[in-house]
């Protein structure tokens, strides 16, 4: 029976990773989990709410607009990471929207909450990670992260951090992939 539970969460979590991951260009690794990135072209559907608000509002918004409450009422892949972002007692959290979207083909959402922001040619510095999508865990590889920004000399926007969530909540936390993100100056 475990042998059993085992293999349905091995095949249950890997069909949880099978969401498109946004496109990036790896610049340099650092390490084996450290890299400078560049996203060349990323649209995002954004909303930004209070920060003492759940983290369920602006997830829910964001997927009743990919799910179709939009002017076309149309359908729109999932992508992974979903980035969130808190700044400014502020709490925002975006969707990827697929490649083959831009600004002028995607879908107005109906909720006026949700901006269409698009980021061109812009480079991070990454730190990725398994393990549960904890406050605690962040704060550890966020750590790592700015000591090897200032090992290396790395201009950074180190006050404003970005959580990427590649699975579904229910995933096995050693095959979940998250990631902490730093925009470069």
């Amino acid at each position: 029976m475990i042998k059993f539970l085992l293999l349905f969460s091995l095949i249950f979590s890997s069909n949880a990773m099978s969401a498109p991951i946004t496109p990036y260009e790896i610049e340099r690794n650092l390490t084996d989990n450290i890299q400078i990135r560049e996203y060349k072209e990323l649209l995002l559907a954004k909303v930004i709410v209070d920060e003492d608000d759940s983290e369920n509002k602006p997830f829910r918004k964001l997927f009743k607009f990919i799910s179709g409450e939009n002017d076309r009422s149309q359908e729109i892949k999932m992508t992974a990471p979903v980035f969130k972002e808190n700044q400014d007692s502020k709490m925002s959290m975006s969707f990827a929207m697929p490649t083959d979207f831009n600004k002028e083909n995607l879908p107005k959402p109906n909720d006026e909450n949700i901006k269409i922001e698009n980021i061109e040619n812009q480079k991070f510095i990454t730190i990725t990670f398994s393990g549960r999508s904890s406050d605690d865990n962040f704060k550890e590889y966020q750590e790592i992260l700015v000591k090897k920004i200032k090992e290396e000399n790395i201009k950074a926007d180190l006050e404003n951090p970005i959580r990427a969530y590649y699975n579904h909540p229910w995933t096995l936390p050693f095959l979940k992939r998250n990631e902490i993100l730093f925009e470069l100056n």
